[in-house]
């Protein structure tokens, strides 16, 4: 920046001289900076008509361009107090009579009293007989099994019960359990039923779990070792699930045996390395330390300890040690010595030679990473393992025993479901025929809803009965020898107004560009700069922005393409059986007022208040001959999706789904504001130079005056 001295010899006003003159060059800054702000008022205005359009098409045009639009249906039922029916677009028109026989339940089982206190009791508790007694739970397909163990709980049954897809509740207040299937129908009955588990099979799922190493696994792991457990209790030898269930189990052994000797293996090697490197790092600490704790001489500084250094040195030469082993833990050559260490059958004699850190630090107590690791081969694991789930299995086929009363102590008996839906209890036909059946205890079958639908049975899970397009929603039976009727029509009602409401939005979008592009001039309306808004109130400025915003998009070409393209669109001619057909055929016409710019009516329309008096010829064809409409409608909305689609389409110009060029304004937006930039630097310069004059010629006259004074000094002493 130029020194400015203003008109200290002069007497000028020199920074007022430099703002007019710098206010003339601003001008055309100016220009640039209005012409931007009016461009990106332009891109708003753009933005809100272009969600407009979009929202009309996506909302309206692609819908009404399809049949299914105008294939509305509706049902009408004799009487509403047993059933309504909702009809979709394929349902078929007509009449029908139908007798409902049944509404489908759910299958509800509610326990008899019993003497617990709360969910938190054991259930060994109730009835000591429970104790590993295994209850099956099946719901549908999906059988889940629950051991009752010494210390499960009221609260464990209820949420095993839950997690098998039943609802179920103790409710403390009545001391009973209730439990229900979570949807009606007979194929979400449900069966519930126990058996007894000997001691030789406990055996056998024990050292069955040991020898797969069930402790060490994953919670995921262990989920699915209890699954593919199941799985073997429920399949018979040799079947396609059982051997699935073998393997399953075989291949969880393998990966979790293979994880613990690469952990073992692991451990050993970093122990090794530790005791090969730590001698290296701690001479690396003392010397490191040396200074902090001793002087030149080798003496102990003033407050520190021989103890302190020792200790501070096995810390930082541990810390080292660490390091270096967790670096080089991905280095081939040290992965190699965990593979080789995984396979050769390390003993805990392997270790003799590991420091005393080392083992401490890697094995703590012992060296129980190793224990039973001796010669372990990890490969034999799964055929050694396949083996011992075959025992098992056989044992548990052997072993299990029905016990059908166990339940007896929870207020329940064993519930199951034939192929014909029909519900026993403890293996009696119904409640009555059995009596070691708890006292209080309730059972409601499941069951289909069943009608009789123009002659033919139906039946469904549900209180809804879906055939043929129909929604049949059952809400009471029938009495033997009654039936009740329904009837199917379209719904010209619906798809008068679905017309009339698409109407509306286009005459909305219709009018609102036509009010755009027919405008009023603003000419000689310019965005107002700062200094010109401060001499004008806000009601004034905004009436002055808004009369350039509404000229903005006067006779636009682009606009001006998109109405000219709709209207064109909407007086398609479709050809429908050798007649041909438009809009106005049905009468959907524009108005005799040119100035409404192609809007469209409805004559007829009650809510028109121009033509309400008109014929209403759309409804009576809707009625008639609802083929002829649809086919013209379809086909006039079609060519409006067209139309709007290609205008929306994608360009180097615009983006894609976009009526107008989005992109060029943005990239026309960035060059004024480049422009505007580097109008500011030559302001600036410009105001430089112009401040260099006025200093130089200020500097000039100081020299003048100067001169002028000496001379008058030597003129005066002569």
């Amino acid at each position: 920046m130029a020194i400015r001295m203003s008109g200290l010899m002069s007497g000028l006003d020199t920074e007022g001289i430099v703002k007019e003159l710098m206010s003339a060059q601003s001008l055309k800054k100016q220009k640039v900076v209005k012409a931007k702000t009016k461009l990106e008022w332009k891109q708003t205005k753009w933005s809100d008509l272009n969600s407009k359009l979009t929202g009309l098409y996506n909302n309206f045009v692609t819908k009404m361009q399809l049949s299914t639009a105008y294939k509305t249906k509706k049902a009408t039922v004799s009487d509403a107090t047993k059933a309504s029916v909702s009809a979709n677009s394929n349902a078929a028109n007509g009449s029908y009579t139908m007798e409902i026989k049944n509404i489908a339940t759910s299958q509800y089982l509610t326990g008899a009293k019993i003497d617990v206190s709360s969910v938190s009791d054991k259930l060994v508790d109730l009835d000591s007989s429970l104790l590993n007694k295994e209850i099956s739970i099946t719901t549908g397909d999906k059988t889940t099994k629950f051991t009752v163990a010494a210390d499960t709980t009221l609260k464990d049954f209820t949420s095993a019960l839950q997690n098998a897809g039943l609802n179920a509740n103790f409710d403390e207040t009545q001391k009973r359990l209730f439990i229900s299937s979570k949807e009606s129908g007979l194929k979400n009955a449900f069966s519930i039923t126990t058996s007894g588990v000997t001691d030789t099979e406990l055996v056998g799922r024990n050292s069955l779990r040991e020898t797969a190493g069930y402790s060490s696994m994953s919670k995921t792991d262990k989920a699915s070792f209890d699954s593919a457990m199941q799985m073997l209790q429920t399949s018979g030898v040799d079947t396609d699930a059982y051997n699935e269930a073998l393997d399953t189990i075989s291949n969880l052994s393998y990966e979790t045996k293979k994880k613990n000797a690469n952990d073992a293996a692991t451990t050993f090697v970093k122990a090794q390395i530790y005791s090969e490197k730590y001698a290296e790092y701690e001479e690396k600490a003392k010397e490191s330390l040396k200074d902090t704790y001793f002087d030149e001489d080798g003496n102990l500084l003033t407050g520190k300890t021989q103890e302190e250094y020792d200790k501070a040195v096995a810390q930082q030469a541990d810390k080292d040690t660490v390091a270096y082993i967790d670096s080089q833990l991905n280095e081939s050559d040290v992965k190699l010595q965990i593979d080789e260490a995984v396979f050769s059958g390390k003993t805990e004699a392997d270790m003799a030679d590991f420091s005393a850190a080392a083992l401490e630090k890697y094995y703590g107590d012992g060296v129980q990473a190793f224990t039973g690791m001796d010669g372990v081969d990890v490969e034999s694991e799964k055929t050694r393992l396949t083996s011992v789930v075959r025992d098992y299995a056989t044992i548990t086929e052997r072993n299990t025993i029905l016990d059908s009363s166990a339940l007896t102590g929870l207020g329940l008996a064993d519930i199951t479901v034939d192929e014909d839906g029909n519900v026993k209890v403890n293996g009696g036909d119904n409640n009555s025929s059995n009596t070691s059946i708890p006292k209080g205890m309730a059972l409601i079958a499941g069951s289909d809803s069943k009608i009789i639908l123009n002659g033919a049975e139906l039946t469904s899970s549900s209180s809804v009965v879906t055939v043929n397009g129909l929604d049949i929603s059952l809400t009471g039976l029938t009495k033997e020898g009654e039936s009740i009727t329904f009837s199917v029509a379209t719904d010209t009602e619906e798809v008068y107004n679905s017309i009339k409401n698409f109407l509306k939005e286009y005459n909305s979008v219709m009018k609102e560009m036509n009010t755009l592009y027919n405008a009023s001039s603003a000419k000689g309306y310019e965005p107002l700069t700062s200094e010109e808004k401060e001499a004008m109130t806000d009601e004034d400025i905004k009436l002055w922005e808004d009369k350039i915003k509404d000229s903005l998009l006067r006779s636009d070409s682009t606009l001006g393409s998109i109405i000219n393209g709709m209207r064109s669109a909407m007086m398609t001619t479709i050809e429908y059986d050798g007649n041909k057909y438009a809009l106005s055929s049905f009468g959907i016409m524009t108005s005799t007022d040119y100035t409404e710019g192609g809007l469209l009516h409805i004559y007829g329309d009650p809510e028109d208040s121009v033509y309400s008096a008109k014929d209403d010829k759309l409804k009576k064809a809707l009625a008639d001959n609802p083929d002829a409409v649809i086919a013209t409608l379809t086909g006039v909305f079609g060519k409006l999706r067209e139309t709007m689609s290609q205008k929306m389409a994608g360009s180097k110009y615009s983006s894609s789904l976009t009526f107008y060029d989005d992109i060029k304004m943005k990239s026309d937006v960035k060059s004024y504001e480049e422009e505007i930039e580097d109008w500011e630097d030559k302001l600036a310069d410009l105001e430089d130079s112009y401040y260099k004059k006025f200093t130089a010629m200020e500097t000039a006259l100081a020299k003048l005056q100067s001169q002028q004074s000496s001379m008058s000094g030597l003129f005066g002493n002569s």
